[in-house]
């Protein structure tokens, strides 16, 4: 009796597995060049076959093409490199779209400006080349105060040397921080008499009230209030113009790292009209939450779609270079000249300057507790706020992404999560702790034992890394900035990300960074928190997966995951590391369809 039982159940499973075992006829079958499959160490294949937008089949080259049908397109990769799309585990897809509708002012390394002439000479050559219309605004973005040759603000007589009859503003590269021209400061209505915004600041000419153009943090309000804002298929096209520029980049799904629902909606809209070329994970900021947005995520954070919420974004302290990440230890200089700016882009009032509503208003910026001790930096939340947080999201059962750039602030989220979980079991949630770049050892420990994975910002090393170690955090922390090996050296999962707009949008040069930890002027920093090409490269796609809970259909190149690839003119994995950063991406595939290829 028992043998036909067995017997049956073999007869079940034959019949079952038919399907399967068919030959099913590809789409595309690629071969031809290393198929680097990130499912482990070293993993390739000779060819991969694609059909209805999965992958249907990888292995030997023989075996792949049995798949080969009359219609199926063959793709010889003649020696190029195809590897999984690269996944984006924090940026912000919505301001850095409208950061590629301005002029650019991003600092070498990422762009060419260097100077304060610099900056006139581009808006110049805009105006000159746009002509803009009297008294219409024009937007430069990503200037560097800290990285230009006269390490000051541009100030709105810089400004008005380019033009008196157009407003300007500038946005700096942190987001937080403007400039302005006297027309610009006239249209928000900023005079001598003006007071400075609760959580922000108009810096003022020496020994007068007068502003003198630079605006800080809730200062930028004024200005969105003073803008008109873009029709609603403007500010879609500009969506969609980043979106292709994410997948120009080998981006297979991106992220929105403080989305306010106004941007919310314009996404909905595309993804309504079928116009979302990859995948984004949308995570709205805490401050702007209602009830209604909590219930939205906890109902469909755990549903693949091609646009989702991912959880909650929270904003624990500021920036390193801002002298406002929250620290433990005093920063290594005091601040002269001027105070350098933050470099997170959480803030609302420039994602309001191209996405606003009627119902934008101000927040306010300061902590609610312990703003006092600049010499440290200081909070974003209080402690009482970050618990109350932790807690909605335990018992929404929704993740998280924390950001944190100083020690001290991962102890407020330490604390936080002691304090709400207690003895009970840990959820599989898997928070984030965006940026942790001063995370502890001990901090590391505690991290690893409450599930919670950092997402490392390494492109710092080669942009911010001399100016960390010589002025923001001296030698001896500087070498320890984003301590990715600390965390892989306790079997932590890690991302790596790079908070577009602030760095560009490139995800091998992110991985180049932290493989190599050289700075801008060539320095070594920190080589014992190196990690390897493969590491990187699973930071950025396998355990980015991860992240998202979509390791089962994402990340690694397997039989019944996405089509989601990248084609690359070379092989990361065996190219001289220090030029893992240069390589191009020829091709981006999202579920079978092309979404970019190079001319």
């Amino acid at each position: 009796m028992l043998h036909r039982i067995i017997l049956c159940f073999i007869v079940l499973w034959i019949l079952g597995a038919l399907p399967a075992l068919a030959a099913e006829t590809a789409d595309v079958i690629y071969f031809g060049g290393p198929i680097v499959t990130m499912v482990s160490d070293g993993a390739q294949v000779e060819a991969l076959a694609v059909a209805d937008g999965n992958i249907v089949a990888t292995g030997s080259k023989k075996d792949v093409m049995a798949l080969k049908g009359d219609e199926t397109k063959l793709v010889d990769l003649k020696g190029k490199t195809l590897m999984p799309g690269f996944i984006d585990p924090h940026s912000h897809v919505s301001l850095q779209s409208a950061k590629f509708s301005t002029v650019n002012l991003d600092p070498v390394p990422i762009g060419d400006v260097k100077s304060i002439a610099d900056i006139q000479r581009k808006l110049r050559e805009y105006i000159a080349k746009e002509k803009p219309a009297p008294g219409k605004w024009v937007f430069g973005w990503g200037y560097d105060d800290t990285n230009l040759k006269e390490m000051r603000h541009p100030n709105r007589k810089d400004l008005d040397a380019v033009s008196t009859t157009n407003p300007i503003f500038l946005i700096h590269i942190s987001c937080h921080l403007g400039a302005a021209n006297s027309l610009a400061l006239k249209d928000a209505g900023v005079t001598a008499e003006t007071p400075d915004p609760e959580g922000g600041r108009y810096q003022r000419e020496p020994g007068s009230k007068e502003p003198n153009g630079v605006v800080e943090e809730a200062a930028l309000m004024k200005f969105v209030a003073s803008v008109p804002p873009p029709t609603k298929e403007n500010a879609l096209k500009m969506l969609q113009e980043g979106l292709q520029k994410y997948a120009a980049s080998g981006i297979t799904t991106a992220c929105d790292g403080a989305s306010s629902e106004d941007v919310m909606n314009l996404f909905r809209a595309l993804d309504a009209r079928g116009e979302l070329p990859i995948d984004i994970v949308a995570y709205p900021l805490y401050k702007s939450a209602k009830d209604s947005t909590v219930d939205d995520i906890a109902k469909n954070w755990r549903h693949p779609a091609r646009l989702r919420p991912g959880g909650l974004k929270l904003v624990l302290d500021g920036s390193i270079q801002g002298y406002t990440a929250y620290l433990t230890q005093p920063y290594y200089k005091e601040l002269k000249n001027g105070e350098p700016e933050p470099d997170s882009c959480e803030s609302d009032a420039v994602t309001g300057l191209f996405y606003q509503t009627a119902n934008n208003t101000s927040h306010d910026t300061k902590p609610e507790e312990e703003h006092q001790n600049t010499d440290r930096g200081y909070p974003g939340m209080s402690q009482k706020d970050v618990t109350h947080w932790v807690q909605v999201c335990k018992d929404r059962q929704i993740p998280f992404q924390a950001h944190c750039n100083g020690d001290a602030a991962v102890d407020m989220l330490l604390t936080a999560i002691e304090a709400v979980y207690k003895n009970d079991p840990q959820p599989d949630l898997r928070n984030i702790i965006v940026h942790a770049q001063t995370i502890r050892e001990d901090q590391l420990d505690k991290a690893a034992k409450y599930g919670l994975v950092p997402s490392f910002f390494p492109i710092h090393v080669v942009f911010w890394g001399d100016r960390h170690r010589d002025i923001f955090l001296g030698p001896k922390r500087a070498a320890r900035i984003d301590p990715s090996r600390s965390a892989l050296n306790r079997d932590m999962k890690i991302t790596l990300h790079h908070d577009a707009p602030v760095a560009g949008i490139g995800m091998l040069p992110v991985a180049s960074a932290a493989v190599n930890r050289i700075t801008s002027s060539g320095k070594l920093l920190g080589p014992d928190q190196r990690i390897t090409p493969y590491e990187a490269l699973r930071a950025i796609t396998k355990d980015a997966a991860w992240q998202y809970h979509e390791e089962d259909r994402k990340g690694t190149l397997e039989q019944g995951k996405l089509a989601d690839i990248v084609i690359l003119d070379k092989n990361p994995m065996t190219v001289d590391p220090k030029t893992i950063g240069d390589i191009q991406v020829l091709e981006t595939i999202k579920e079978g369809k092309t979404v970019y290829k190079a001319e």
